[in-house]
């Protein structure tokens, strides 16, 4: 359960408007009979790329404090959660920790630079210390020679953001959890950046799968891969490479049109079991209860100021800029800062942009792992000669 005794020191109206929120959150999640993380038979385990987290070079944050409650409160129904994009900047996540209490940790990379398409990013897990136990193998993954990434120019390279896994274990179930944000590029089938997108995720299957060949060690591999949809080259490349993929009914970007985030298994011994493998709505759409489409009229006052604020600031750096590029870019802020605040209608439309920048614009995608194989077990010690 989160730590909801900070919010005593904020306003009435945002401390009301904040428990409101998180209620309504709740209540969600009982409506969509979500698993009780309680139960020792299993793991409820998931993926989440929470945007840019935390920073604003997008001009469109920094986060709220009402955010990360959010943000906590569906964490906190997790035993382990890959995430991505987090920024250089981890004071964010340590508070994102503080909310979700001392029973949670965390395990990230370093950043990948800009310079080989990385944006400055991290790949990580957020785990309840109750349900999972870090094993104390972590690393990230490089590509030998032989496997490195192939592209029309002969050129050969590493992953735009380096794959990261971490060995982990629940109950009986011990498992190699990785998690990759796949280079994205353009969305057209045939364009080169669209191949290249295709052949990172080739690459990551390929490399577990042959690791796994040598391991006992159950393979789970999430993240967001950027794929279009089932049955498009991205998808089958995992599957192509021996991984099984949990099924969804709908996407799990903020309009549920796009399959981008995907959870994959590579399991040996047959011991990676769905509690609930029928199960098809498998996203959690927050957007329903959070920063709805009907609050506009709840945050424009808020966003006004703060788009008043870093007009300011633009105007402040775009006179004291020394370059061409910094009084270029202030310059470009300035008019799209402008822009959105010239009326309602405007500031509605960066509104619904804005929400994705407290929140997210994918949305989690989350599956139930059986972890007591306490049962065969018994069978087996039944039947055991020495």
């Amino acid at each position: 359960m989160p730590y909801y005794k900070p919010l005593k020191n904020l306003s009435n109206v945002d401390r009301k408007r904040i428990i409101a929120g998180i209620k309504r959150l709740r209540k969600q999640f009982a409506d969509m009979n979500f698993p009780s993380k309680k139960t020792s038979e299993s793991l409820i385990l998931g993926t989440w790329n929470i945007r840019n987290f935390d920073d604003d070079r997008f001009n469109y944050g920094p986060r709220m404090i009402e955010s990360f409650y959010y943000i906590a409160e569906i964490i906190s129904h997790f035993g382990i959660i890959a995430v991505q994009e987090v920024c250089a900047d981890l004071a964010p996540l340590d508070y994102l920790m503080v909310l979700l209490g001392q029973q949670y940790d965390y395990i990230v990379t370093d950043v990948t630079h800009s310079s080989l398409g990385g944006n400055e990013e991290r790949l990580g897990f957020i785990y309840d210390k109750s349900k999972v136990r870090f094993k104390g193998v972590a690393g990230e993954i490089v590509l030998p020679k032989n496997m490195l990434i192939s592209e029309e120019t002969d050129r050969h390279r590493q992953f735009s953001r380096t794959p990261f896994g971490a060995e982990f274990q629940s109950g009986w179930f011990k498992f190699l959890f990785s998690t990759v944000h796949i280079y994205f590029g353009k969305n057209s089938l045939r364009s080169e950046q669209y191949a290249r997108r295709v052949k990172e995720i080739e690459a990551v299957a390929k490399y577990l799968a042959k690791a796994a060949k040598g391991s006992e060690t159950n393979q789970i591999l999430v993240g967001d891969f950027n794929i279009l949809k089932r049955g498009s080259a991205g998808f089958n490349a995992l599957e192509d490479n021996g991984f099984t993929v949990a099924c969804n009914n709908s996407g799990s970007n903020r309009d549920q049109t796009k399959y981008y985030d995907q959870i994959s298994f590579r399991s040996r011994r047959n011991e990676l079991t769905l509690m609930d493998p029928n199960r098809k709505d498998r996203v959690i759409q927050y957007f329903d209860s959070v920063f709805r489409s009907t609050d506009f009229l709840i945050y424009k006052s808020i966003i006004k100021k703060s788009l008043e604020s870093k007009l300011k600031k633009a105007n402040e750096d775009f006179t004291a800029a020394t370059t061409k590029d910094k009084r270029r870019k202030a310059k470009n802020q300035i008019t799209s800062l402008t822009a959105a605040g010239v009326s309602d209608e405007s500031l509605e439309d960066y509104y619904d942009e804005w929400r994705t920048f407290q929140m997210s614009d994918h949305l989690p995608l989350w599956v139930e792992l059986e972890i007591d194989f306490s049962d065969a077990y018994l069978d087996y010690l039944s039947t055991y000669q020495p």
